[in-house]
């Protein structure tokens, strides 16, 4: 399997199919960019969930559901995986802690990082607005951007040249992947929610920043 993810829809459900071979941050952190960029497709609903391909924890299965409702309007309801099959609000008496554990694999940051702000993550981190100018992210793992980043942008503190920033755009920003850092500005034509799609990615090619066109699936 190539893909990290793959989603498919069917009557009142969505069954997705996992990379069973790459961390739990990265599928994460693509579950997360495929429900925020088809948003509008899914609308508001009560769906079911079916998992295959990867076997989950009851900590990761609950971080793939909160990926999944804290970057759509979908409510998940039932969820079925290979050896397991319950009603999802069954389980709503755990959400502290679950929501907490989300937390440990990738940071959510709902809107945008205003100037002088500083946020952290000591794993992934994704941000639904932009990084505006004098504003800082940095996080272990790989940082997913919805917006633009103006300011300073540092991924890969723990995981190294592994890691890498997806971005709506890039204005006259301080970006670094591990310990490669460089200052550079990508024109882009489109935001992540409209309906084409023209994201940049980001990864450490021959010791520099390469930014690519995302293709819709993350093969570092």
């Amino acid at each position: 399997m190539t893909e990290d993810v793959i989603i498919k829809g069917y009557p009142h459900g969505i069954r997705l199919v996992m990379n069973p071979d790459i961390p739990i941050e990265q599928l994460l952190t693509s579950v997360c960019v495929k429900f925020a960029s088809s948003k509008g497709f899914w609308g508001e609903a009560s769906m079911s969930l079916t998992i295959e391909g990867r076997n989950l924890s009851n900590e990761e299965l609950e971080a793939v559901i909160q990926s999944i409702e804290r970057n759509s309007h979908i409510r998940i309801s039932l969820v079925s995986t290979k050896d397991r099959f319950f009603e999802k609000e069954m389980s709503r008496k755990k959400d502290a802690f679950y929501f907490q554990k989300t937390g440990d694999y990738l940071k959510i940051h709902d809107g945008s990082v205003k100037n002088g702000e500083k946020i952290i993550s000591n794993y992934g981190l994704l941000i639904t607005g932009d990084i505006e100018t004098g504003a800082t992210a940095e996080c272990g793992g790989s940082l997913v951007v919805l917006g633009t980043i103006a300011g300073k942008a540092y991924a890969g503190r723990e995981t190294g040249k592994s890691a890498f920033v997806l971005t709506a755009g890039i204005q006259e920003a301080d970006i670094s992947i591990g310990s490669v850092r460089e200052n550079f500005s990508v024109k882009n034509r489109t935001r992540l929610l409209s309906k084409k799609n023209h994201l940049i990615i980001v990864t450490v090619e021959d010791g520099h920043l390469s930014p690519e066109e995302f293709t819709g699936k993350v093969n570092v």
